[in-house]
């Protein structure tokens, strides 16, 4: 009896503890997310209870029953990113996806992802490119730039490749496919053709070929560009002279006849439904061809949209792909109004910079900047937000100019103590920013009193390439204007809306990147294209002081840098400062700063594992890095993004596209949230988060927060917890104290993969978490519950 009011006395205080934190984040240490565009559908598939989406930048579902939508990646076993086109087979009920790069996806429909990957590893002459894939008689149809590729939806495979199929055994491209009557149709570079399912397909001399209008004499317009098949009959989109949708006429050996009015400039998709054939394009919007050959319109034109793609689901509803407007449901009925079913995220995929703030917990990415030659790039699409698990687009097309400027190019932020953010604008100046209706913008001369410059003296191009503040809130502003003898260093004042400007020296008028240290100096880059001025190329150390102030210093590769082409300059934990260049990264580490100190960068030399005894990164170009709350660099390059020990001379983690859902190799910038642990990765195709184990605590530790708990067998992850002290000492025993694991915190977080100093996973119990900082002092106790099978 006694044994029994134990266990479920215990029982009962791991449904207490599941209660108490039941209100935390559900994303897992190591899990990644991502935050891409959704609001631009390309292409629309009816897969029965949801309808798939493929957009410009993600792929995501709707559930119909639910509303609800899901964004899908690679951390859901997707192998790649960028779908072009996509079909449902009801059959077998698996939906087959093409990606730009001509990798294949299958999903089954017991979740699984089947990859067939044959094409993309081909090595073909020409380009690789999908256009469309079709189903019938049990097969796939991957339309292409070089032919058809037939993929089995039994075996899961791809059984032939239809490219020598033009006249003479030419290669021609596919634009769309469909079975019909025992015929496979296609629509080509050279027009349409036919060829029976039991003949040698392979041989191009067992199809034939249709011209129902005469081809273009330019090769980029494509006059056959679609086909369906509904009823029997097989329906071809044309373009061009004559356009309008033709249908097969059987007979020996055959021709295309006009549907009368079906005329359109360019068709957008035609798709079989089971009312007829639907006609998509911007003008009619969606129309429906009837079996009797009458058109009629079934969902109307939106002005100033295009209507990218339409589906009709069983209850008659119609989901359309509206670039504009995103994915729409348009229920039957006249006066219906579209629903709208779009995931929240920003609202393009462009990201120059990337500003996590700690404090007021909000990410903002910026989309402006400017090229490797530092020309501007003129976006004028404004930052997008995230807070409190919502992304909040500030752009000129979602809020009037009196809430929101028509800033041009916004590329980099930083926020003061007060959460007041300040935009760096490459040719829009400095926008101060608290919230929409509430900004400040300064040029050169506006409002007056400021000192800001255009370049080149156009004071329309104020080019404004970082901001920093400090912990008085005052705004460190560089403007690479290329004025010879004039400073481009500014410190403004906002609650006075004073100004200093920095006296110059050489190659004060071209600078471009800045760090502040914990002296109070100024780390300032000179930009990597410097001429007309000619100034040097390197680092600045700067002393703000108005009485004797130390005269800059100057460092260049004779100081210890591997090169004087900087990308990013950042602080560590430990006051160091580290540069990332073209070769590798460099770190002055004399925390008491550059003026009392004959030291110059070094290079950090890996001594384990990957690289070692060589320069961290010595070969790549560095074009970002950030800190984390454990002082470990995170280094982003064109060949994906590196975690680093504090010292450098470790590398700890190696992401790329191969690993890991990384949209892209090629990193822009990496920052990271020292309140979540999250490191915020931008890429030259999108925005991702990876859940890191480190963050910093701020004031007395809390040592509530872990997760998961409780932890359930099937849990194979790691659990985490946050609020410790900074690098604190951490021991987890059993109740009965037996020490099971022992760590140090990074920063004021540890993670424990729940396995003893066996490497077995520990029994079902509960345990604590027992920490104090270095000095034995604040101390945690924390509870974590373990359910093994």
């Amino acid at each position: 009896m006694l044994h029994i009011f134990r266990c479920w006395l215990g029982l009962v205080g791991l449904l207490f503890l599941a209660q108490t934190v039941g209100a935390q984040s559900t994303a897992g240490y190591g899990d990644w997310q991502l935050h891409l565009p959704t609001n631009r559908p390309l292409r629309l598939e009816d897969a029965g209870d949801r309808v798939y989406v493929a957009t410009e930048n993600a792929f995501y579902f709707l559930d119909k029953k639910l509303n609800t939508t899901q964004v899908l990646s690679r951390r859901d076993g997707l192998n790649d990113v960028g779908v072009a086109a996509l079909a449902y087979d009801s059959v077998t009920q698996q939906t087959v996806l093409a990606y730009r790069n001509s990798n294949l996806d299958i999903l089954r429909p017991n979740g699984s992802v089947r990859n067939l990957n044959d094409v993309l590893r081909k090595s073909i002459q020409g380009t690789k490119e999908i256009n469309q894939v079709s189903i019938g008689a049990g097969k796939a149809y991957v339309s292409t730039s070089f032919g058809l590729v037939v993929v089995d939806l039994t075996k899961l495979e791809i059984s032939d490749t239809y490219s020598n199929i033009g006249p003479g055994g030419t290669v021609v491209a596919v634009y769309d496919a469909a079975v019909a009557n025992g015929a496979l149709y296609a629509a080509t570079s050279a027009g349409l053709l036919r060829g029976q399912l039991t003949s040698n397909l392979l041989d191009y001399r067992n199809w034939t070929r249709y011209q129902p209008v005469p081809l273009s004499a330019n090769p980029a317009q494509h006059v056959y560009p679609f086909l369906a098949a509904y009823g029997g009959e097989v329906y071809a989109a044309v373009e061009g002279a004559g356009a309008a949708v033709y249908k097969f006429i059987p007979g020996t050996p055959g021709a295309w006849r006009a549907v009368p009015n079906t005329y359109t400039p360019q068709f957008r998709k035609l798709r079989a439904s089971s009312i007829g054939v639907l006609v998509i394009d911007d003008i009619s919007g969606v129309r429906r061809i009837e079996r009797t050959g009458v058109v009629t319109v079934v969902v109307p034109p939106t002005p100033g949209t295009y209507t990218q793609d339409a589906v009709r689901s069983r209850d008659g509803s119609y989901y359309v792909a509206n670039y504009q407007n995103g994915l729409q449901r348009v229920r039957p009925g006249s006066g219906q109004v579209p629903e709208r079913f779009v995931p929240n995220g920003p609202e393009t995929g462009l990201a120059f910079s990337i500003l996590a703030d700690a404090h007021t917990n909000k990410v903002d990415v910026f989309t402006g900047g400017y090229s490797e030659r530092y020309l501007p790039n003129g976006f004028r699409l404004g930052f997008y937000e995230f807070a409190n698990g919502q992304w909040t687009n500030f752009t000129p097309a979602a809020f009037p100019a009196t809430n929101f400027p028509d800033l041009q190019s916004p590329s980099r932020g930083t926020r003061t103590p007060d959460g007041t953010l300040y935009v760096a604008a490459y040719g829009g100046g400095l926008l101060e920013w608290k919230g929409p209706g509430q900004f400040r913008q300064f040029g050169e001369g506006t409002p007056a009193g400021s000192p800001l410059l255009g370049t080149f003296g156009n004071k329309n191009r104020v080019e404004v390439t970082d901001v920093a503040a400090d912990a008085t809130g005052k705004v460190w502003v560089v403007n690479r204007h290329l004025r010879p003898n004039t400073s481009g260093l500014f410190i403004l004042d906002p609650v006075t809306t004073t100004w200093r400007t920095i006296p110059w020296v050489s190659g004060f008028e071209a600078l471009e990147r800045i760090v502040l240290d914990d002296n109070g100096f100024a780390w300032v880059s000179v930009s990597r294209k410097t001429d007309p001025t000619g100034a040097a190329l390197g680092i600045f150390a700067v002393d703000p002081a108005t009485a004797k102030p130390n005269q800059p210093r100057f460092f260049t590769t004779a100081s210890g840098l591997p090169d004087n082409q900087i990308y990013e300059l950042a602080k560590d934990r430990r006051g160091y400062i580290w540069a990332a260049t073209i070769k590798g990264v460099a770190v002055f580490n004399d925390p008491s700063g550059p003026f009392g100190s004959s030291l110059g960068f070094t290079l950090p030399l890996v001594t384990r594992g990957e690289g070692a005894n060589f320069p961290a990164l010595f070969s790549e170009a560095v074009r970002t890095m950030a800190v984390d709350g454990g002082d470990r660099k995170w280094f982003g390059t064109d060949h994906g993004l590196w975690l680093f020990s504090p010292d450098a001379d470790e590398a700890l983690l190696h992401f790329t596209t191969a690993n890991s859902p990384l949209p892209s190799d090629r990193i822009i910038d990496v920052k990271v949230n020292d309140k979540t642990g999250e490191v915020w990765v931008a890429t030259d195709g999108g925005v991702v988060t990876y859940r890191g184990a480190a963050t910093v605590t701020e004031g007395s530790p809390k040592c509530t927060a872990v997760f998961p708990n409780p932890v359930r067998p099937e849990f194979t992850g790691t659990v985490g917890i946050t609020g410790l002290a900074n690098n604190a000492v951490v021991k987890i025993t059993d109740v009965a104290g037996h020490l099971v694991y022992a760590t140090k915190a990074n920063g004021g977080t540890v993670t424990w993969n729940m396995t003893n100093p066996d490497g077995q996973r520990v029994r079902s119990g509960t345990y604590l978490v027992l920490s104090t900082d270095a000095d034995g002092k604040n101390g945690c106790v924390s509870k974590v519950a373990v359910l093994s099978k």
